[in-house]
């Protein structure tokens, strides 16, 4: 049975502490609270002085502890551009150098986890960056793609809507993202969005039950960026979601999967999802580069032969992604799993 205590424990810091506070302050003023309280049962209960003396001493000390914890919080929050928290976590904008410094970029970054950078200078502000620079896999097949005309774009997980970058005039960049607190920074502290030569959409809500309910919309590209940190959506890495994913490409059109995560290795998961469909799937590993601020990047591209796949840009730079021998593919089946849970 869950405690009382417990349930208005989690009321407080699912729903009210990301109305109060911009960060994650609740953990540490709760540890002081917990910390102050059992000094001072220790002082009621404890009958020779020199216990007494040493529960106050660690009742200041605590107290000691959380203003610095605060003052910390206050100062770190002061330094960033700015510092929003919603139900899904706090947000932080912060300006590397001053805007007059040619190298000088903004980040959007979730905890540890970057979700998009982007150059001060005006005439850089529309370079592609971080895991979406040129050479990545994604970059690669965007460029690919370009080569036979008009795009249409689908981008699952928006960040800072870094993709948007290669927009031109004729093409169509939709974005899905879960967050609504990412769709207002991505607009008003960034520029890649409005700054798009292409037409730029946003939907917001569950990526995969958007796409359940949209008609086929016959996208060249559908590009998955949604497993950089370490809780992944795992409902959209499964076989049925691979599904919905070719059901909106066309003939030809490419998935593309970032695969970069520093907890689970992803290429096996996809590299299985893309041989149970009968696609080809190809690992593009990119190196950091400073001069367009990229980082190094593994994407994995998902197509049939007709796809740009076979081009040379992408050929030159991937390899084939042959799936591991006796890895199960993920899918939303549960029951497949029975015999071996039996």
């Amino acid at each position: 049975m869950i405690s009382v205590g417990g349930a208005v424990g989690g009321v407080f810091v699912g729903l009210i502490a990301p109305r109060l506070f911009h960060s994650y302050a609740e953990l540490p003023l709760s540890l002081t609270g917990c910390a102050m309280v059992l000094s001072l049962v220790i002082y009621r209960t404890v009958t020779q002085r020199t216990w007494k003396r040493l529960s106050l001493l660690w009742v200041g000390f605590t107290l000691a502890l959380g203003v610095h914890f605060v003052v910390d919080n206050v100062k770190s929050a002061h330094e960033d551009r700015l510092r929003a928290r919603n139900f899904y976590g706090v947000l932080r904008v912060e300006d590397s150098d001053p805007p007059t410094d040619p190298d000088a970029t903004r980040t959007l970054t979730n905890g540890t986890i970057i979700h998009g950078e982007q150059f001060l200078a005006p005439k850089r502000r529309m370079v592609p960056t971080t895991y979406y620079g040129r050479d990545t896999g994604v970059g690669l097949a965007v460029r690919a793609g370009q080569e036979r005309g008009p795009q249409r774009v689908a981008v699952i997980g928006l960040g800072t809507g870094t993709l948007a970058a290669y927009g031109r005039a004729g093409d169509v960049y939709r974005f899905y993202d879960i967050n609504p607190l990412v769709e207002q920074i991505a607009n008003t502290q960034f520029s890649f969005l409005h700054g798009s030569r292409a037409k730029v959409e946003v939907v917001l809500g569950d990526a995969r039950l958007s796409l359940e309910r949209e008609p086929k919309q016959d996208y060249d590209l559908l590009a998955v960026d949604a497993f950089s940190g370490d809780a992944i959506p795992v409902h959209l890495l499964t076989l049925e979601a691979f599904r919905l994913y070719f059901s909106h490409l066309k003939l030809d059109g490419v998935l593309a999967v970032h695969v970069s995560n520093r907890y689970v290795d992803l290429q096996p998961v996809v590299a299985a999802a893309a041989h149970a469909l009968g696609k080809e799937a190809v690992l593009v590993d990119s190196d950091a580069d400073d001069t367009d601020d990229s980082f190094d990047a593994s994407w994995v591209l998902v197509g049939n032969p007709s796809s740009v796949l076979r081009t040379n840009r992408v050929t030159d730079a991937g390899e084939p992604l042959k799936p591991r021998q006796g890895l199960r593919t993920w899918t939303d089946d549960y029951s497949s799993l029975w015999p071996v849970l039996r």
